[in-house]
C-alpha cells in the first residue's frame, strides 16, 4: 500500500471552493487528515484500538497540525495560499484548552487546504503535499 489518502471522486468547481466557508473546508480536511493518519498507522503493526487511537491523536491535534501548517505554508500554490490565509483568519468561537489560539488558527488553515485539495479533486497534489509533510514515509 503506497497511498494512505482517500481519493476524491468529485471535483467541486474552483469558484465554489474559493467562496466556501473556510471552516467547512477545515471540517472536511480534518476528516481526510484523520483517515490518512489512521490508514498510515494500520500497516505498522497489530495494536489494540485504544493504542491505535492514541497514536493517531498525536498527529490529528491542533498542536501537531499547527506544526504541519508552518511546514506547509512555503510549499503552497497561490490558490492554496489564499485558502490557507482565509482559514487562518476565520473566526472560531471555541478553542480547545490544550491549544493556543494561534495553534488552533494554524490547524484550521492546514485542515482547510487539505479539504480544498480533496474537494477540488486534486488527488495527486494532495498526495504530494502529504508526502512532503510526512517526509515521504510510506
Amino acid at each position: 500500500m503506497d497511498n494512505f489518502l482517500p481519493f476524491s471522486q468529485i471535483a467541486v468547481p474552483e469558484d465554489d471552493l474559493r467562496h466556501a466557508n473556510p471552516l467547512s473546508l477545515s471540517f472536511v480536511g480534518d476528516g481526510v487528515h484523520t483517515l490518512y493518519i489512521r490508514t498510515k498507522g494500520y500497516p505498522e503493526g497489530h495494536y489494540k484500538n485504544g493504542a491505535m487511537h492514541f497514536m493517531a491523536i498525536k498527529e490529528v491535534c491542533a498542536e501537531r497540525q499547527a506544526e504541519l501548517a508552518k511546514k506547509m505554508e512555503p510549499m503552497l500554490t497561490e490558490k492554496e495560499e489564499y485558502i490557507f490565509k482565509k482559514a487562518r483568519s476565520a473566526k472560531v468561537h471555541t478553542v480547545p484548552g490544550h491549544a493556543t489560539t494561534y495553534q488552533y488558527n494554524m490547524a484550521t488553515a492546514f485542515e482547510a487546504v487539505v479539504g480544498y485539495l480533496y474537494l477540488s479533486g486534486q488527488n495527486d497534489r494532495l498526495k504530494q503535499l502529504m508526502d512532503d509533510l510526512y517526509g515521504g514515509q510510506e
